[in-house]
């Protein structure tokens, strides 16, 4: 349900609530519908979805994309006859070195499939160089030469860039070990890569957000709010009030601002503002600044150092100084069967219910339906109320981290 809209000097960004996939799914047709005119005509256009998919972490943790939004933006596009729609990201250098599939794990694989949409990792796809602050750096060509292109970002904070939302997501359109290079110079750099990539239209996955030590090591907060607009610097000026915090203190804002893509009527507008939640900053420690520089990073994936910092103590002890944001479980999950546990009160069973209304990105109505996807978002809102059978895997490691957040009401 629509809540606000506010109206920037280029662009309206609009604000909904959404409690149940329902909602979800209403609020994303509505956001189609009023965008209607700019939608491409031809129905074989290449249309582009870039979430965020950085690593393996689901987005009950604060940290991808939610299903639910982007199964609702799936259905109006099928709704709309379109027939060339691609779901790309590229995941970050330390999990995609070690080979772990996130589009597996996180349930995309599946979700391709089931829309019959491409699904690609941009890491491996041909690429072209660019000219950035800091030299040529080769991003994914589909990300320059798709038709429309619809991002998909998560409200988050970030340990270097203060917050992630839709300027920062377009990192992952760089390949491999090349996303490194943009941190050189992080805020310009933002800057010029939301310059180089064409947006048609952004959706703000703000169901659950990451506070904190995002992207990858914060805490999920609960927000309930889906955001949409179409220039991505005014729509993360809005969201750093939304997220409460001073837009005067994110680097890269400033730089939008001293470059004429955030105006003075802009910063009128935000003024009168209200914030909707009060989001945690991720802020630098020594470690940080010192272990993630690129010359630490270089010798970290090297030929000759990387195979110590996928596995054993080193990996296990920078996780401890909390200079490795991501704790990789190598072994996936393997699920034989889920089913709601035996003699449950009508209070649990409704809670069951009420579960999967509001969670179920395909608006399953039993727990362990063969069309299950196992995505996991009700175990882990309800984890002493379903029985599951076989290896949680890296879903285990999820709930030791992030379960008591999750489970919050």
């Amino acid at each position: 349900m629509i809540e606000n809209k506010f109206i920037f000097e280029k662009d309206a960004i609009s604000l909904y609530r959404s409690k149940d996939v329902t909602e979800i799914e209403k609020d994303v047709e509505t956001i189609f519908k009023d965008n209607s005119k700019i939608f491409p005509k031809k129905k074989n256009s290449k249309i582009l979805l870039k979430p965020n998919f950085n690593n393996d972490l689901n987005s009950m943790t604060g940290n991808s994309t939610d299903l639910r939004i982007l199964v609702g933006v799936l259905k109006s596009l099928k709704k709309r006859g379109y027939k060339n729609i691609t779901i790309a990201d590229g995941p970050n250098c330390g999990i995609n070195h070690i080979g772990i599939d996130v589009f597996s794990r996180l349930c995309i694989t599946s979700i391709a499939k089931m829309f019959n949409v491409k699904l690609i990792n941009l890491n491996f796809e041909p690429g072209k160089l660019v000219d950035l602050s800091t030299g040529k750096v080769e991003i994914a060509k589909i990300c320059l030469e798709s038709d429309f292109i619809i991002n998909l970002p998560k409200l988050k904070t970030h340990v270097e860039a203060k917050i992630t939302i839709a300027c920062k997501n377009y990192i992952g359109c760089f390949k491999g070990t090349e996303k490194r290079k943009i941190h050189d110079n992080l805020p310009l750099n933002i800057v010029s890569i939301a310059n180089i990539i064409k947006t048609d239209l952004i959706i703000v996955d703000g169901l659950i957000g990451m506070e904190g030590r995002g992207p990858g090591d914060g805490i999920p907060k609960k927000v309930g709010v889906i955001i949409s607009g179409h220039d991505p610097f005014i729509t993360d000026f809005l969201c750093s009030k939304l997220m409460g915090l001073d837009y005067k203190k994110l680097p890269y804002l400033n730089i939008a601002i001293e470059k004429g893509y955030l105006t003075s009527k802009d910063i009128e507008v935000l003024s009168k503002v209200e914030r909707i939640a009060k989001f945690k900053k991720g802020n630098k420690t020594l470690l940080d600044r010192i272990l993630l520089n690129n010359f630490f990073i270089g010798i970290r994936f090297s030929n000759t150092f990387e195979k110590f910092f996928n596995k054993g103590f080193l990996p296990w002890l920078l996780f401890k100084l909390r200079v490795k944001q991501d704790k990789y479980i190598l072994e996936d999950m393997n699920i034989k069967n889920m089913k709601v546990k035996e003699n449950l009160s009508k209070e649990e069973i409704q809670k069951i219910d009420n579960c999967l209304k509001a969670y179920c990105p395909i608006k399953l109505k039993t727990i362990g339906d063969k069309d299950c996807l196992m995505c996991m978002y009700c175990y882990q809102i309800l984890p002493s109320l379903i029985e599951v059978d076989g290896d949680l895997g890296n879903i285990k490691m999820q709930n030791k981290r992030f379960g008591k957040y999750i489970r919050e009401d």
